[in-house]
């Protein structure tokens, strides 16, 4: 008898308190089936490729949208300071090197 194999992806995120509300979920499980029916050795590889590629694509989108209502949360917490006039002149100095 064939087992079913899957490849299971888990996470729990833990966003700073202050993020706003959205439609993501903080914790998920998600489970991409390898197909084990395959006798030969190259189409099992195949379809493990395939699965690998879907968790990746799944996971990968939402922890994007993860990163993207975190980080716009963290550009707007503080201003940069200003930068030293040391640091202003050599960078136009750099700049005028390159055009050179």
């Amino acid at each position: 008898m064939s087992q079913a194999r899957n490849i299971t992806i888990s996470y729990e995120l833990h966003p700073p308190a202050d993020t706003p509300s959205t439609n993501l979920s903080a914790s998920t499980s998600h489970q991409f089936p390898v197909s084990s029916n395959q006798l030969d050795l190259g189409e099992h590889y195949e379809t493990l490729r395939g699965s690998l590629a879907q968790a990746k694509d799944v996971v990968g989108n939402e922890l994007t949208e993860w990163k993207d209502v975190v980080g716009k949360l963290e550009l707007s917490k503080e201003p940069k300071p200003p930068k030293k006039y040391a640091e202003l002149y050599d960078e136009e100095n750099d700049e005028e090197v390159e055009e050179s």
